[in-house]
């Protein structure tokens, strides 16, 4: 039987309070996506139960530490949960389910399609246990056409959604696309589950009634990509089309992905040719950032530079073989120019100048970042067996009902015993689920 009253078996204890206090959420779910929801959740509040199999969330396995069942991506977005260690194959764990889920507000899904119903977590079955269940699906391409049963990540959604195109960079070889990080599609996804778990929690309390909602990563990449992802059919239906064309010849040529994505902007644009007022800018020292979209703004960038632009000039032609070379030479001018200073140099000079300007970091820079101390951004959080570790705080800031880490994540299994004792099992019965292997750790 588990020590749940030692803090370093539990992984520490939780500290309450927070909009969602009121709320139950339990969440079948492993890696990143529908784990970053829950962490939300908890973070305003909400207690979240997290069951594990066995071997427990693949997550534990990613970077992993010295500590068994350990791993620092883990730690980071399932902390202040409660871990129960289930193994859903065996066939009894459906009581378990059962009594979690008819005391839950909340039920979070993260499968395989056709494992859903295999493992008895599908919604028309739960809603007769919670009737005013608010039951979210998060599913890696939607629910229904041909991948709709098949598994899935974040690279495979954004590869299909054409977002890795767009964002990855080439392989030193320049023949494939590297992945994308971070993984934009996972955490955006838990932020997009979140906000709909709490708008379908506003629903109910005004109607009683509880809902499904789904959510997926090909989805949500699509939204990523969305100002880029449209189609105007008068005005460049047959631009987009002509590409096609382009691209299959590549691809019959066997051109790599440097050549394709290289297509890819050259057909469609991105910024002009000239583009040196919304980019990032080599210094003396590292890197720094500009943003002027508004005349107003690139006025001051040639005041605080000294650039002239030729497309002020009178009667200027910037398609003209001329005018590119002329604008190619204005972007070679402010790249010689921004590399004369420092980058400390040049953000006091901006900043003179009302210009929008901002340090490039590294990750590893932001710790000692002054704009993201002063906001709080960053916090340290104790785990019992990992030690003293800094992460980001909640992205969500609130007056009345403050998020904050409520503690750090669980040990595998840490809180088995006292949840199924919360929804009803008794000394007795927990026993006799351990023993069938139905329930397990910490540590058996």
């Amino acid at each position: 039987m588990s020590n749940s009253s030692d803090p370093a078996f539990t992984g520490g204890a939780l500290v309450p309070g927070g909009a969602l206090a009121d709320l139950r959420v339990v969440e079948f779910a492993q890696a990143l996506a529908v784990p970053y929801c829950g962490k939300l959740l908890a973070d305003m509040g909400a207690d979240v139960v997290k069951i594990e199999p066995p071997r427990g969330d693949t997550y534990r396995l990613q970077r992993r530490t010295h500590v068994k069942h350990e791993g620092r991506d883990f730690a980071i977005c399932n902390r202040g949960k409660r871990s129960v260690c289930l193994d859903l194959t065996q066939p009894t764990s459906a009581d378990v389910v059962d009594k979690l889920v008819a005391e839950a507000d909340v039920v979070l899904v993260s499968m395989k399609g056709a494992d859903v119903p295999r493992y008895g977590l599908d919604y028309e079955r739960l809603r007769k246990l919670r009737p005013n269940l608010v039951y979210l699906q998060n599913t890696p391409y939607g629910s229904e056409g041909p991948l709709a049963m098949q598994g899935g990540y974040d690279v495979l959604a954004m590869g299909l959604s054409g977002m890795s195109a767009v964002l990855a960079s080439p392989e030193d070889d320049g023949a494939t696309p590297r992945f994308v990080r971070p993984a934009l599609a996972d955490v955006v996804t838990g932020m997009l589950s979140a906000l709909a778990v709490v708008t379908a929690i506003r629903h109910r309390d005004q109607t009683g009634e509880g809902q499904r909602v789904e959510t997926s990563l090909f989805h949500t990449s699509l939204g990523l990509i969305s100002n880029m992802f449209y189609r105007y059919e008068e005005i460049e239906g047959e631009h987009m089309d002509a590409f096609s064309d382009v691209l299959a010849n590549l691809r019959e040529e066997g051109a790599g992905f440097d050549q394709q994505q290289s297509a890819f902007r050259d057909h469609f644009g991105g910024w002009p040719a000239g583009n040196i007022y919304f980019r990032h800018y080599r210094t003396r020292n590292g890197f720094l950032s500009v943003g002027c979209l508004s005349p107003r703004l690139n006025e001051r960038f040639r005041e605080a530079t000294g650039l002239v632009d030729p497309r002020g000039i009178r009667g200027f032609d910037e398609a003209s073989a001329e005018g590119v070379k002329a604008l190619d030479l204005l972007t070679a001018e402010s790249e010689a120019i921004f590399a004369e200073r420092t980058t400390e140099e040049w953000l006091a000079h901006l900043e003179k100048h009302s210009v929008p300007s901002a340090r490039l970091n590294f990750p590893h820079e932001i710790f000692n970042d002054p704009q993201a101390l002063a906001n709080g951004y960053i916090e340290s959080i104790e785990h019992p067996t990992l030690g003293t570790y800094q992460t980001v705080t909640s992205p969500i800031k609130m007056d009345g009902t403050p998020l904050s880490a409520r503690g750090p994540s669980p040990a595998l299994g840490a809180h088995t015993d006292d949840v199924l004792g919360e929804v009803g099992f008794s000394g007795t019965e927990l026993r006799a689920l351990r023993e069938a292997k139905v329930v397990g750790r910490y540590d058996e």
